[in-house]
């Protein structure tokens, strides 16, 4: 990707306390999003199924899917698919924000769980982990065969965002049929990703062991006779808590290589044939940027980097409205390249947009 091609600019702009990046952050997935308009979110969930998806080998994946009765024709029909972030589910704000606005804009949405996230500990034996890429594309290809008539958009927020990455890359070897896919704060490197939580504000740190602790006790009332994990009750590293879980669930072979099978690497999206649009924030306080350093925007591969906007936050006014709401409808709605990007990456204060050079 050593070319850098056009396309149409939308910007991000926030000032004063609203700009501050852990405000953004707590608000993306605050749940007082979804009380105060309730309207908005009301059609989505109204015409919500439950289902399962064959994500290959016995493994089953959950999904919630909303078909939109606004797209009266085969050649109209446009289903987005999305991925929440660790530890977040299909309920999460920022998902269930950004899959209305979609939804209330035509588009039928397919909310999609990674294995024993949301309601679906009890479907398979094995504990989740982030290499798990296969079952995910499975799950997306039989989506596929179950909706054949609907052109396909992915959509994924943090370490989903990193799993639609992957899943770009493998989409043509599988069969996958994607017309677009947008990450927005994706992780890039897990180990500086996990420095960050480790060694950034507690709050974060706190927050993830709260969810993961829990995550791991639901699993062990379906799998009793599987796991114990009573050891980690008291533990507070993150860092050790996955290096435990690796050794002792995975095969792989350290903890080196379980972050190695889910770093992203610029030379991997050279050849990249699908649309590609990922969306972070420079303020961002648990991805890096250190980790986008070798990526550059090419035809097809479009990176942004907005100075504000924390962690899946993008929160435009005291509403509590999300800008990336309406840019997801916009990217999706603007397949031609028209205008020069900025040359560069330099952080200023005009809440512009920019390329990664």
């Amino acid at each position: 990707m050593k070319h850098r091609q056009a396309f149409d600019q939308s910007h991000f702009q926030v000032k004063g306390l609203l700009g501050n990046s852990h405000l953004q952050s707590l608000l993306a997935s605050s749940r007082i999003r979804k009380h105060l308009k309730p309207k908005q979110y009301s059609a989505l969930l109204a015409n919500q199924r439950s289902g399962l998806f064959d994500g290959g080998n016995g493994i089953r994946l959950h999904a919630y899917y909303s078909l939109n009765k606004a797209q009266d024709s085969a050649d109209n029909n446009k289903l987005v698919i999305m991925i929440h972030g660790w530890e977040g589910s299909a309920e999460s704000a920022y998902l269930l924000s950004a899959a209305s606005t979609l939804y209330n804009s035509g588009y039928s949405i397919l909310r999609l769980h990674l294995r024993d996230h949301g309601p679906s500990a009890h479907l398979n034996r094995e504990l989740f982990n982030a290499g798990r890429l296969d079952e995910v594309i499975y799950a997306i290809r039989d989506v596929q065969l179950r909706f054949p008539a609907y052109t396909l958009f992915l959509v994924g927020f943090s370490l989903g965002g990193n799993f639609a990455l992957r899943i770009g890359q493998r989409a043509q070897e599988s069969s996958l049929a994607l017309k677009h896919i947008v990450a927005v704060s994706p992780v890039f490197s897990p180990r500086q990703t996990m420095h960050a939580l480790e060694t950034g504000p507690a709050l974060y740190r706190s927050y993830f062991l709260k969810k993961w602790k829990r995550a791991l006790f639901t699993k062990q009332n379906c799998f009793p006779e599987l796991y114990n994990f009573q050891h980690l009750q008291t533990n507070q590293s993150l860092m050790e808590i996955t290096r435990h879980l690796v050794q002792e669930h995975t095969d792989f072979d350290s903890i080196e290589d379980y972050f190695d099978s889910y770093t992203l690497r610029a030379c991997e999206f050279e050849d990249s044939q699908i649309q590609t649009d990922i969306i972070l924030a420079a303020d961002d306080p648990v991805i890096p940027l250190a980790g986008t350093e070798s990526f550059t925007s090419s035809r097809h591969f479009r990176l942004r980097i907005f100075p504000r906007g924390g962690h899946c936050g993008f929160i435009q006014n005291w509403r509590f409205e999300s800008w990336l709401d309406q840019e997801l409808t916009r990217l999706f709605e603007t397949h031609e390249v028209t205008h020069c990007l900025s040359p560069a990456f330099t952080q200023n204060q005009q809440g512009n947009n920019h390329d990664i050079q």
